[in-house]
């Protein structure tokens, strides 16, 4: 009789706990979940629950990983687990086998672990490498932050003027929902073939550098804005950005570490930046574990044998 493919699940947000219930339905797999809070016994799908990876029993065929998989660098995102101490990358490669495939969600933090898997031989699979899966999460993302900014706002997103940072996915689908809700968006981009694609979407486009003009010249944004998504992942506002912005402007981050705010600059401003991160997992994680299922369910031969048609 055949061995199920053994799949451990460890940390990441509610969407992460739903997927591995999602997998631990597929016939022909054992799922070991780690680091994922209280399981939610409504589910007909359980995963076996360990609380520290010394009850693990056989090393995984697979290893799943949140996204992202780490803020620190070193130690797994658990958000779930508030109480758990720090679970190191490195102890969750040490339960590895050689052919045991891994899964994860990168960001610029999270590069040194990309190449201990190298060093070790390990095959990782980034899920934002998948196109389909980035681009279904960006517009996930950009939703959330939509009502995110209605929620806050005392204003309508129809008619108020809007500034986007960043030339990437979720800034491409902020710029489709909130032209769509008749805003008067700005999307400030470094690549002038990101400017020009956000141009066909509807905004008025800009340099990165624009940003350091003043008001009343070509470009001089930031004095005029009530609401700024940030979503580059590094320092674009400085005292002088912030200082240009008015008090009563909604700013809001997307970005992952370091963001796009100097923290000198924070502190100095007195401003209050608001940090939406993760936001599929916590507005639509069901949709979220389903399309990361199907990712893997693809990428994975082994895995994708077993999954239903």
């Amino acid at each position: 009789m055949n061995q199920p493919l053994h799949i451990l699940a460890a940390g990441g947000d509610r969407r992460f706990s739903i997927l591995s219930r999602k997998l631990a339905s597929i016939d022909g797999v054992r799922v070991t979940a780690f680091a994922q809070g209280s399981p939610e016994t409504a589910s007909a799908a359980l995963p076996h629950t360990i609380d520290s990876l010394s009850e693990l029993d056989t090393p995984p065929d697979l290893l799943v990983l949140p996204l992202p998989l780490t803020r620190t660098g070193d130690t797994l995102s658990a958000p779930l687990e508030k109480e758990q101490q720090p679970v190191y990358l490195g102890a969750l490669l040490a339960c590895c086998r050689p052919d045991t495939r891994i899964y994860g969600g990168m960001t610029p933090v999270a590069e040194n672990f990309a190449q201990l898997c190298q060093k070790h031989g390990l095959a990782f699979t980034d899920y934002l490498s998948d196109e389909a899966f980035a681009l279904k999460n960006a517009d996930a993302t950009a939703e959330a932050a939509v009502a995110l900014a209605i929620d806050l706002l005392p204003v309508t997103i129809r008619g108020t003027r809007i500034l986007i940072t960043g030339g990437g996915r979720i800034a491409k689908s902020l710029i489709r929902i909130l032209c769509g809700m008749g805003a008067e968006v700005f999307a400030a981009a470094r690549s002038s073939a990101q400017r020009c694609e956000m141009t066909l979407l509807g905004a008025t486009a800009l340099p990165i550098t624009a940003l350091a003009r003043p008001a009343g010249t070509q470009g001089g944004i930031l004095s005029t804005v009530r609401l700024v998504f940030n979503t580059i992942p590094a320092p674009v506002f400085g005292r002088e950005e912030l200082a240009k912005i008015p008090p009563d402007t909604l700013i809001i981050e997307l970005a992952s570490s370091p963001g796009g705010f100097k923290p000198e600059a924070v502190s100095s401003s007195g401003r209050v930046i608001v940090r939406a991160l993760s936001l599929p997992g916590k507005t639509a994680p069901e949709s979220s574990a389903e399309w990361l299922k199907t990712l893997i369910c693809e990428k994975d031969t082994m895995l994708g044998n077993l999954c239903p048609v």
